[in-house]
């Protein structure tokens, strides 16, 4: 009973200080925090959107993520295939070295040779 007691006492005497202040403060500053307190209560009484209850980073990230997601499965479920044709990686092959490049140069001299027959 005591703390009760003890809690009212400390109630009663801050309700005191607090009207005291009140009274003591200009008119327009108590107006003005009037207004900010009504607009307050007014404001928690409005319904608040469900995408507002979460914060900006989640919603963010979450964002992010289902556009990684999107971007994976339609790269990966795409029916285009790129075969590079064998024929353009051997010519890009001869095209890129350096060695026997005189050989090159002369090879359908060479191919009517090997196809010839020279036993003569």
């Amino acid at each position: 009973m005591t703390s009760e007691k003890s809690e009212k006492a400390l109630v009663q005497s801050l309700k005191k200080i607090l009207d005291e202040t009140e009274a003591e403060t200009d008119p327009r500053i108590r107006m003005r925090l009037r207004s900010a307190r009504i607009r307050a209560l007014e404001a928690l009484a409005s319904p608040v959107p469900w995408y507002a209850l979460f914060p900006r980073w989640a919603m963010a990230g979450g964002l992010a993520t289902a556009l990684a997601l999107v971007l994976t499965l339609s790269l990966w479920t795409s029916k285009e295939q790129y075969n590079v044709p064998s024929g353009q990686v051997e010519d890009l092959e001869l095209l890129t070295t350096k060695e026997q490049l005189e050989l090159y140069k002369d090879l359908d001299f060479y191919r009517w040779l090997e196809t010839s027959d020279h036993t003569g």
